[in-house]
């Protein structure tokens, strides 16, 4: 949130600097993020005129122009091509301070310069041409300091307001807080009384005041759409807003970042019955809000009514049809309190953002609604001399009632873990609360601008910010505890740093996923557990698997241009049952494009493919006994069924691998399908992890004292066979130690429907050196067993 340092100070009756301010907020708990200067920041400059101009012996296109500032005349090289002899200008001369550094003599191409001529940017001043020199008007005096042409020095502090700081969303509420803290005097906000006015009223009806405890309205005649005056404009642009020029409808933003109060200007002429009803929209009724959308509004969102129809949408934008225009004779000014649960969720349905609907979300002050109104209607007042305050009406069913905490100082002390003083604690919380009596137990009415305030632990913490934390003595009574690693921690700790020696960047998205991102991703959103109060559109359902994250973070990673896309997410997914829903933590990833690691060292990259995937899961998995790749029975609706594979643990599915359905990759905008997609839960790994460090540690085996033989056997089969069938059929052979698959071939001298494959077989004995004819045996056998269950023939 932006504040202007001269608008704070309006509130603050004290010399503070700009750097005492910032460093005082601090102190409180209010983080100043950044510190902008504007406005006339330089020193020693003053005006001149350029008497002659000259060309420079050295340089062609530069310039050696003369400037009388009055009492001197002075030499100064310049290079701007908009300088002309008898322009009223800027000038700086040796010493002059721009922009925080001070100006020294310097030699430019072998000429001393005496100074130079500013441009508007060299000043640090918005809202001229910065092309060249800034010229001023032909009837400028020469001599004169150039600060007091242009808008005096000023700071824009840009503030981070956490969520448990909505006390301080604006000018006056910060500046409020400075001076309670400091005991600075703080000059409040004085409005007019209007007590003749208050006499006339204009109907306002509340029909549930549990949802608006309060709503002020003054109707406004003889109104004009007046320029909106200068001091008003440049404040709105230091907080980031764009004047309308229309002081009707610029004075409500005006009036928010001074008080933090939301208010709404209507024209009166254009409401049905002249008279406001607070109540909830029917069904079937719409607005056209002041942005242009034309809304349906839903039973339960709170709406500002005329006797007809809705013409504001409570506490978060108003409606097109009763806005204020050059036209607007009169009006009705709106200062309300709404119930910040009701405006937090009708903006989240709605998923229309204000700066009204921040500050209500976030409980305003109910006690200053009608001082806001009354403020507008005093600047309106000031710029239009025929405007009349007509009716107020403040209705206020139920008084503001301030809960009682009652204050222990020891207990205060306790939460510190401090030994503060009573009298310490006392005006720490007197700070707070002027009128509170220092009668025990001190009991402690929290300020209407401080709902945060519940108990005793919130004025522990007022103590702590009045005090200082660093009063808060840095130590710990807490033992220490015996800390270990759990087995999800271990396990996932284990897998991260696999995949990632192998290339792959863990990546990081949102639990929350859209409509459209499960159709794109052939899920089922029957299954999908739906948000209440989603904060959008974007965020309507949780997800139940990790691919529309991922899918999502390589598409951003394709559309900048990255060849080789290799990720990894750990995360939870979320599944309806019959209590609710529950969730389990997965662990997800793809491979795509040129594999890393080849890129370079090879003449063509070879694309990630599906053994690329695999390997590297088995790589992963290394470790983990009795995990296998099987054929699937079932896969989710975005993998490709005919080129995918599951993962047994203990013969239970924990997830599946493989490429990617051709329908999910089109979905999302992919030009090809060379997708390689695997997800596992991690609940069966982390329940066969050993908690015991020894029990993980791997036993050794000893390396047969014997050579090892091996041989390789090519045959056709059927081009359906799976090789995890195959590699079971032969795997009980005895002295069998490896079998691996070193070829596939598909082509001529084979058959349409057949495939080559050459196996190498690795034999081992630790007992004895096994012979040829031993050897040639097993081979044989096994032979036999693929020609008995695959119809598999030699190949010659």
């Amino acid at each position: 949130m932006k504040i202007l340092y001269s608008w704070l100070m309006d509130f603050i009756d004290a010399d503070l600097s700009v750097e005492e301010t910032v460093e005082k907020f601090i102190r409180i708990g209010f983080k100043v993020e950044d510190i902008q200067r504007i406005g006339a920041s330089f020193k020693s400059v003053v005006t001149g005129e350029i008497i002659k101009i000259e060309k420079h012996p050295n340089a062609d296109k530069l310039s050696l122009c003369h400037v009388n500032t009055g009492e001197n005349n002075f030499r100064v090289v310049c290079g701007a091509e908009n300088i002309a002899v008898g322009q009223k200008i800027t000038f700086a001369p040796v010493g002059a301070e721009l922009q925080g550094e001070k100006l020294k003599k310097a030699k430019i191409r072998g000429i001393e310069s005496s100074g130079m001529i500013c441009s508007a940017g060299e000043l640090g001043i918005e809202g001229f041409d910065n092309g060249g020199i800034l010229v001023l008007p032909e009837d400028t005096p020469i001599g004169i300091d150039a600060k007091n042409l242009f808008k005096k020095e000023d700071f824009i502090l840009d503030f981070e307001i956490l969520p448990n700081q909505s006390y301080g969303l604006s000018h006056m509420a910060l500046a409020r807080e400075l001076c309670s803290f400091y005991d600075l005097p703080f000059k409040p906000l004085k409005t007019n009384e209007f007590k003749d006015a208050e006499k006339k009223s204009i109907s306002v009806e509340i029909e549930n005041p549990k949802h608006c405890l309060r709503y002020s309205a003054i109707v406004l005649k003889n109104v004009e759409a007046v320029e909106t005056p200068d001091r008003i404009k440049s404040r709105l642009k230091a907080m980031d807003v764009n004047p309308k020029n229309n002081l009707l409808i610029d004075v409500s933003n005006y009036v928010m970042f001074e008080t933090g109060q939301p208010t709404h200007c209507f024209d009166f002429d254009k409401l049905s019955g002249q008279r406001i009803k607070i109540r909830f929209s029917k069904a079937g009724e719409t607005l056209n809000t002041l942005d242009g959308q034309d809304l349906k509004l839903s039973e339960n969102f709170l709406v500002i009514a005329d006797s007809e129809k809705p013409i504001a949408l409570a506490g978060i934008i108003g409606g097109s049809e009763t806005a204020v225009s050059p036209k607007t004779k009169n009006i009705l000014i709106e200062s309300a309190y709404f119930e910040p649960s009701l405006i937090k969720r009708t903006s989240g349905l709605t998923c229309i953002k204000t700066e009204s609907s921040y500050r209500f979300e976030r409980g305003a002050d109910i006690e200053i609604t009608l001082q806001s109104a009354r403020r507008i209607a005093q600047i309106i007042m000031d710029a239009c001399s025929k405007a009349s305050i007509e009716a107020v009406n403040d209705s206020y069913p139920a008084k503001y009632q301030p809960k009682v905490i009652e204050v222990n100082p020891d207990k205060i002390n306790s939460i510190l873990g401090t030994n503060l003083s009573e009298a310490d604690i006392f005006n720490s919380l007197k700070a707070v609360q002027p009128d509170i009596r220092d009668c025990k137990p001190w009991q402690f009415s929290v300020p209407s601008y401080r709902r945060d305030m519940e108990g005793i632990c919130d004025l522990a913490e007022e103590t702590g910010r009045f005090m200082g934390y660093d009063i808060i003595p840095s130590k710990s009574e807490m033992k220490i505890m015996k800390a270990s690693a759990t087995s999800a921690f271990m396990i996932t700790s284990d897998l991260r740093n696999k995949f990632s020696i192998l290339g792959f960047s863990e990546v990081y998205n949102y639990d929350f996923i859209s409509a459209k991102e499960i159709k794109s991703c052939l899920l089922n959103e029957c299954d999908c557990v739906r948000i209440k109060n989603p904060l959008s559109l974007e965020y309507q359902f949780l997800r139940t698997s990790l691919v529309c994250g991922i899918l999502k973070t390589l598409k951003y990673n394709l559309n900048r241009q990255t060849e080789s896309v290799s990720i990894f997410e750990v995360g939870n997914v979320y599944s309806r049952n019959e209590k609710g829903h529950e969730e389990e933590t997965r662990f997800a990833g793809l491979m795509h494009g040129v594999f890393s690691g080849e890129r370079f060292w090879k003449s063509s990259g070879e694309n990630a493919d599906f053994y690329h995937l695999k390997g590297a899961l088995n790589y992963a998995f290394k470790g983990f006994d009795n995990l296998k790749f099987v054929k699937v029975s079932a896969v989710p609706g975005f993998m490709h069924s005919g080129n995918s594979l599951e993962i047994l643990l203990r013969g239970k599915n924990i997830g599946f691998m493989g490429q990617l359905n051709p329908k999910a990759s089109d979905g999302n905008g992919f030009k090809n399908n060379n997708i390689w997609y695997f997800e596992f839960s991690l609940a069966g790994l982390i329940a066969s992890h050993k908690k015991d460090f020894h029990l993980n540690i791997k036993q050794m085996r000893p390396v047969s004292e014997f050579p090892i033989m091996w041989r390789d056997l090519s045959v056709i089969l059927d081009k359906n066979r799976e090789w995890a069938d195959i590699e079971k059929t032969v795997s009980k052979i005895p002295h069998l130690a490896k079998i691996e698959l070193t070829d596939i071939y598909r082509g001529k001298n084979i058959g349409e429907n057949f495939k080559s494959i050459t196996i190498r077989f690795t034999f081992s004995s630790t007992e004895k050196t096994l012979t040829d004819e031993e050897v040639n045996a097993y081979m044989s056998e096994i032979l036999g067993k693929l020609n008995k269950a695959f119809a598999a023939k030699l190949r010659v």
